[in-house]
Formats: structure tokens, sequence, C-alpha cells
């Protein structure tokens, strides 16, 4: 089993250093907790260097710039590498017994990466002016996303902020050691690809045009494999770059349409149609629903009013409209169940799962059971596509690659028994 180093605040508010075993860092961060330890720093032992996972560019000492977070271009990965660091900063001084306002005042003092500094002192300014957390994180739609934001709310709403925030964490810590996983099963193959672009260049628009003047100039013709791959070279240069302009521009016009209301619908349900496609919307959604479900109704949130904010973190809109229409008929009496039944949120699996855990009144184990399959499907999911991606690449590769140099063999080969011949 994994070994972590870490630093932490015991309970008399003590920095302390140690090690601890478990299966990852958020189990071992939820071991030194339930310990009553709040871990600082964790590290992997067994990471090359000891680097701490998900860490943000190292701090610099000096005059720390300012950023402008309207102005901010930033990736989601970036953006919840940012939440992760933010929440679990916040959750240290809340849990060492400051107070929500207080934390993130301090945070805005203490903290001297520009972004994270910048996102702090936006906060602190609308907490200061009267707003809750909840309400501060929606502002800043480009680093905190909607679903942080209603775990945030139901925290405050029910005073139960601290496992809200633990829970939050390890989300944001499970979704980026997906991300992480994917990243590096896509960049072997990405580097590949790269290269053998650069190779196919220097072949097609240089080494080929050579081998055709040296064969036409001594008798000899290229082969049917050699004749393909200048076609492809010169349909590359007059008619590829006309492709691409069209791609580009369906694809901008896609991306506005989507922007729309019609458009955001009708793709959604484009992509519940496609058959992979589909089944990583669906667990990704769903997983996400389960989760939230299981957070805000275990920290005594209303149904009513989970269900509201369960509804606020959903992305894609047809499965939005069948939870709205859920939602009502909840509202009007009918179980969990039967409303998700009626109107085909669910499949057949979780539906048993979820009745079975209304019947014995345990619907927050239910919907926990339901997000870890979820869940874990996903991620069986992505990387299954990362392999056959990764796989599907290497196979192009290694066929244009074949018939180049099939192609200028053969040519050789045909010139040098014509020469023989003759």
């Amino acid at each position: 089993m994994p070994t972590f180093d870490y630093r932490a605040l015991n309970p008399e508010g003590r920095y302390v250093t140690g090690k601890v075993e478990a299966p990852n860092a958020s189990q071992a961060r939820r071991k030194l907790r339930s310990e009553k330890i709040n871990p600082v720093e964790i590290k992997d032992r067994g990471e090359a260097g000891g680097k701490t996972r998900f860490s943000l560019t190292a701090v610099k000492k000096g005059k720390v710039k300012s950023v402008d977070l309207e102005s901010l271009q930033i990736s989601r990965i970036k953006a919840d590498k940012l939440s992760f660091a933010f929440l679990d900063k916040l959750y240290q001084l809340v849990s060492s017994g400051l107070p929500l306002g207080d934390a993130v005042k301090a945070l805005t003092q203490r903290l001297n990466e520009p972004v994270l500094k910048a996102i702090c002192e936006a906060l602190w300014k609308d907490l200061s002016e009267g707003s809750s957390l909840a309400s501060a994180m929606r502002r800043q739609p480009k680093i905190f996303d909607a679903t942080l934001a209603s775990m945030i709310e139901a925290g405050e709403a029910t005073g139960n902020l601290k496992p809200i925030l633990e829970n939050v964490i390890e989300l944001l810590e499970a979704r980026l050691r997906l991300r992480k996983e994917i990243l590096s099963g896509l960049s072997y193959p990405a580097f590949i690809l790269t290269i053998v672009f650069f190779v196919l260049l220097f072949v097609l628009f240089y080494l080929m045009p050579r081998v055709e003047t040296m064969l036409d100039s001594m008798g000899g013709e290229l082969t049917l494999a050699a004749r393909l791959v200048v076609g492809l070279a010169e349909f590359s240069i007059t008619t590829g770059p006309f492709i691409l302009v069209g791609l580009l521009i369906a694809g901008v016009s896609i991306f506005q349409w989507r922007r729309s209301d019609d458009g955001r619908l009708t793709t959604d349900r484009f992509l519940l149609r496609v058959p992979v496609l589909r089944e990583v919307v669906m667990n990704a959604e769903l997983s996400r629903l389960a989760n939230l479900a299981s957070i805000l109704l275990g920290s005594g949130v209303d149904a009513t009013d989970a269900l509201k904010l369960i509804e606020r973190s959903m992305k894609n809109h047809e499965l939005l409209n069948r939870f709205r229409a859920s939602r009502s008929l909840i509202t009007d009496g009918a179980s969990f169940s039967q409303a998700f039944h009626r109107e085909g949120l669910l499949p057949d699996m979780d539906l048993d799962i979820l009745s079975i855990s209304e019947n014995t009144g345990n619907l927050v184990t239910g919907f926990t059971s339901i997000y870890k399959n979820r869940h874990t499907a996903l991620g069986e999911q992505m990387k299954k596509m990362t392999v056959v991606i990764s796989t599907a690449s290497l196979f192009v590769v290694f066929g244009i690659v074949s018939l180049v140099v099939f192609g200028i063999v053969s040519s050789i080969m045909q010139l040098s028994q014509n020469v023989l011949g003759g």
C-alpha cells in the first residue's frame, strides 16, 4: 500500500509531520481527519521527487503580480486545480475553527500565487458586501463550476460546511486524477503523430519529387503505391486547405448554434443517440446527480431544496428536462424511483437500487451506491476510449509510413529491374 508523508495541524493547533499508509491521497486525508489531525500537505513517497499531487506553480517571493479575472483565459483542468487548491486551504482554516469569512480574508493576505490570490480577493469582496460563499463562487464561473457552487450552497444553508467541503475536495481530486490518467494515455500517441507528421511532410514535399525526377530521367516510372503517395501530396496542397477551412467554418457555426437554447438541446439530444458518447454522457451526468443527492440529503438538506440544487449542476439539457419533470413528480408526492422511471432518467439497475433503498428508508446509501457504480463505469469508459484512440492513431501512422516506404522502394526496384533487363 502507498505511503504518504504529511504535514498537519494537531488538535492543539501545532504543526506535526509523519507518514500514513492509504490507497490514495484522498483516503490518506480522510484517515488523518478521522484522527482529529488536519492535513496541510500530503506527499506520495513513491512519486519522483516527492511532488505534491495537483500542486500549483511554486510560490515566488516578492511583490505579487495582480491578475484580472475577467480577462483571464483558463482551461477547465487549470480551473479545477485552482478550485482544489483554494477549497483545500479553506478547509484547513475552517477545520481549525476560523469562521468562513475570516478564513477567506486570511487567504487573501497569505497567498502569493497571483491567480489564486486574485480569486480569494474577489470572493472576499463579495463576502464583505453580504454575499454567501456560493453566490460569490457563482460570480466566478471560469473558476468554479455550478456543481461546486451548489454543494457549497447546501453546506452554508444547513450549517454543515466542513463535511461538504471535504466531499467537494474529494470530488475534485477524483476528477483531476481521472483527467491526468487520460492525458497520460494520450500523450504518447500524440507525440508519435507529431513526429510522423513532420516526417511525412519531408517525404511528400521534398523526397518524393526528387525520386520522381530521378525515375523520369532514367526512363522509369512510379509504381501504383508511389503514385498514391504523390497524389496524396498534391491533394493536400490543392484541396486540403479548402477542406480545413470548411471544417473550421462548420465547427464555428455549430459552436455558435449550440450557444442558443434550441441548438444546445438539439446537440445534447444527438449526443445521447451516439452509441459510445451516450454512455459517457449518461455516466458523467448520473454520477454527478447521485453524488450530489447523497451528499445533500446526507447533510440534512430538504429533498425539495436538494433537487433544486442538483438541477443547477446538470449540463446536458435533454437530461435536465427529464430531471425537471421528475422533480415535479416528486414534489407532487411520487417517490424518487417512480419519478425517475417515468421520465426515463435512470436505467433499470439503478432504479432497482434506488427503490430498495427507499423501501428500507436509507435513500442516501442508494444514491451513494449509484454514484460509485457510475463513477467507476465512467473511468473505465474513458480509459477504453483512450486505448482505442491510441491504437487507432498508431495503426494510421503505420499504414501511412508503410505506404510511403513501399512506394519509394518498389519504384526503385522496378527501375533496377528495367536497367538490368535492358
